[in-house]
């Protein structure tokens, strides 16, 4: 797969199209952004980012010093299909946009798959997500496999790339990027994880820590994925382990995105099962270790917001907003949300990007 040589515009859809025979908006809340009313407070902008013969997939907005967004996303061809491509011929492409509706422009490829033999991120490179270091830096972090066809999906693995400002240059960090693999020790849930270690979210602390959370699932009938946590005193790492796993679910969670609001730690994840499938929660935590089991409800599935089109092309799943990401203000608190859409826009082949603006607050 080889990177663009021009620039190139994305395409930009505004749910007001479809405004007629949507539902109504959202009545926004009033006051400062909590944890009550992050849900009645997203107002949906429509699609943001499209890419044509591309999959757009695991959206990590940041802003510059200058006040410009850079969204870097988890992109694939669509020739490779949704469900073979993420995990094979993925790779981080950046955009960049004068505000966060757009319009977005191509600005190149970060990183993509080495596809060599024995290289831990041989393929699949996925789960972008991006966050500023309290020294200015920003830190990117990806998952990738040896082999995304054999011994997938046990073979993800975490890794970092850091960067003075959002365009570069990126470097990997730790051994050749790898700073997350399945624990080692039998005493921490994760370990003989039967996916791995993925969806990754880094937290930087007040008290110079740093979190990063992950998924993973243990081996046996009945299990289901839930989040983890490792924890360092530096960004590159070692990461240690906690023992226990942050969630207790039932059913599967995925897509975690930490940040902080009203004092807490938040995660912010998609609901991967029953009536709520394709919507999310987010979990709080006092001290970002020790999560609260009851969740409360964060957003729901893209026909919450507009009227579903007709004869959509076949994306991963109806309807349904995942790998869920939040554009953060200079301030830390949340501003924009962004998450892709299972389902491509009408009229398009590839999976494209939703944004929603959080009005709580202004």
């Amino acid at each position: 797969m080889k990177p663009r040589d021009a620039m190139l515009p994305a395409l930009l859809f505004l749910a007001s199209a479809c405004a007629a025979d949507a539902p109504a908006p959202p009545v926004t809340a009033a006051g400062p952004l909590t944890l009550r009313n992050f849900h009645d407070s997203l107002v949906p902008k429509g699609f943001v980012l499209s890419d044509p013969g591309w999959h757009i997939w695991c959206n990590a907005p940041v802003l510059d010093d200058a006040g410009k967004v850079h969204l870097f996303v988890s992109r694939w061809p669509v020739k490779d299909t949704f469900g073979l491509g993420w995990h094979t011929s993925c790779e981080i492409a950046h955009y960049k946009a004068d505000q966060p509706e757009g319009p977005y422009t191509h600005a190149g490829t970060v990183l993509k798959g080495t596809g060599k033999e024995g290289s831990w991120r041989r393929d699949g490179t996925h789960n972008v997500t991006v966050v500023r270091l309290p020294d200015g830096r920003y830190a990117m972090l990806f998952i990738a496999n040896s082999d995304g066809t054999h011994g997938f999906p046990a073979n993800q693995k975490i890794g970092m790339m850091l960067a003075p400002g959002p365009d570069g240059p990126w470097a990997l960090a730790g051994r050749d990027g790898l700073i997350l693999d399945v624990p080692a020790d039998p005493a921490v849930w994760s370990h003989d994880s039967a996916v791995g270690v993925n969806n990754p979210t880094l937290l930087p602390m007040p008290d110079g820590r740093f979190l990063l959370y992950y998924k993973a699932m243990k081996r046996g009938k009945g299990e289901v994925r839930r989040m983890g946590v490792a924890v360092a005193d530096k960004v590159e790492g070692p990461y240690r382990f906690e023992k226990e796993p942050l969630t207790s679910n039932e059913g599967t969670i995925e897509d975690g995105f930490a940040f902080r609001l009203s004092g807490e730690v938040c995660l912010l994840v998609t609901d991967c099962h029953g009536a709520d499938y394709g919507g999310g929660m987010i979990y709080h935590s006092k001290d970002g270790l020790r999560f609260d089991p009851k969740d409360v409800r964060a957003f729901e599935p893209v026909d919450h917001y507009m009227k579903r089109w007709p004869n959509p092309e076949k994306g991963w799943s109806p309807w349904v907003l995942q790998r869920p990401a939040l554009l953060l203000g200079k301030d830390g608190v949340p501003t924009h949300f962004f998450a892709p859409c299972g389902t491509p826009p009408e009229g398009k082949k590839g999976t494209s990007t939703f944004m929603m603006e959080i009005r709580a607050g202004k």
